[in-house]
């Protein structure tokens, strides 16, 4: 979920205040959060659950909390969708990374539970490079966005269910030095869709990236311990003591990933994040005043230690015989080593589809806050978890 930062701020002075860093509020974040180690819009409150409403027009599994899974199976309420272990060791045969930073990237690797009705899934980032190109955009950046043009701004393509099975999770192993090292888990989405209002949909955006980060402290033993847990949302996040968080087999933290916009949430249920719109008296006085919710549940359960790809963010280098990333060079006007137009042969500022903020051929978003399609997100690279705050 991420894009536009002008309309953004616009659209948050709108809301009761809220916040994170960089596409659409309804629907969109940037994925590196403004907030450091604080919380905004509830997004940390303890326990902060509602009862969860569901209304979709598709529906992938039959949902539920059951979070006996198997360790070699990402399931769906009984329905495994299988998943090997890329450049991680196998589960199933038990062995040992040799690699220390990725064994611990693979012991705390989160459980993610996906909506039961979600429709746009995670994928790898070479299944959406298939589907798009990459060319200068108007910034004089690099930016990817998909081959197929979009009819309207809330027009989808087939590439954008994404592909669970074969999707792995990006883990960034980052000492910040003082006995600090985080543990960062990326997660590609090949479309974000946004909010329902004005009969309409707003802030939907080509490209998703979402994360959270668990922090852990090294001990006078040189041993490492998790002391607290980061998840992003829209364009805020909140981190959690490590004890406060739910936990699979232990090690492994458990998040809800809200239908549609994959914003990451502690707990299942409703999540009111923001309101548009600015009521006098209680009466609206702007074009629309709605809530934008999040919904999340125990539907599909996404275990990303059994497919993982781990770098360190230091040395910029892979771990396990995986390869440090063009995508993550941050020269964004370089045409880098491929052909311009492929994709991952370069750096990439933006990965999506320019905005599109038409309405009937008029541009109404300063009116709502936000546009129906915006800019794809920056990526991994761009976030502010690198630095010394917990992001």
């Amino acid at each position: 979920m991420q894009g536009s930062s002008a309309r953004l701020f616009y659209l948050s002075h709108l809301c009761t205040g809220a916040l994170i860093a960089a596409i659409g509020c309804a629907g969109g974040d940037d994925g590196g959060a403004t907030s450091g180690s604080t919380s905004t819009s509830g997004q940390a409150s303890a326990g902060s659950s509602s009862s969860s409403s569901s209304e979709s027009s598709s529906s992938r599994g039959e949902g539920g909390s059951d979070s006996a899974t198997t360790g070699d199976s990402a399931t769906s309420t009984g329905a495994a969708t299988e998943q090997s272990s890329g450049s991680s060791a196998d589960p199933s045969t038990g062995d040992e990374p040799a690699d220390p930073r990725l064994e611990a990237l693979i012991t705390y690797a989160p459980r993610v539970w996906l909506h039961s009705e979600e429709q746009y899934f995670p994928s790898s980032v070479e299944f959406a490079f298939a589907e798009m190109t990459r060319s200068l955009g108007g910034d004089g950046r690099f930016w990817i966005r998909s081959k197929a043009g979009l009819g309207s701004p809330s027009d989808t393509l087939p590439f954008f269910a994404g592909e669970l099975a074969t999707a792995p999770v990006y883990a960034f192993y980052a000492d910040k030095g003082e006995g600090v090292i985080d543990l960062v888990y990326f997660f590609w989405y090949p479309y974000n869709r946004g909010k329902s209002a004005v009969d309409t949909i707003w802030g939907n955006h080509v490209g998703d990236w979402e994360h959270i980060t668990v922090r852990l402290l090294r001990g006078d033993d040189e041993s490492l311990s998790p002391a607290q847990v980061y998840l992003s949302a829209h364009s805020f996040g909140g981190a959690y003591d490590w004890l406060d968080v739910e936990r699979y087999d232990e090690t492994h933290p458990v998040v809800y990933s809200a239908w549609g916009s994959h914003g990451l949430w502690r707990d299942p249920g409703d999540h009111v994040y923001m309101t548009i719109g600015e009521e006098i008296l209680g009466v609206c006085a702007t074009l629309v005043c709605i809530d934008l919710v999040d919904r999340t549940d125990a539907g599909i359960a996404w275990d990303t230690w059994q497919r993982l790809v781990g770098f360190d963010y230091g040395e910029q280098t892979g771990l396990g015989g995986a390869a440090w990333p063009v995508w993550m060079d941050d020269d964004f006007t370089a045409p880098g080593p491929a052909p311009a137009e492929v994709p991952g042969g370069g750096p990439i500022y933006r990965w999506g589809d320019p905005e599109d903020c038409s309405t009937l051929g008029v541009d109404i978003s300063d009116l709502i806050g936000v546009c129906r399609l915006e800019d794809g997100p920056t990526g991994p690279v761009s976030k502010g978890v690198w630095g010394a705050e917990l992001q």
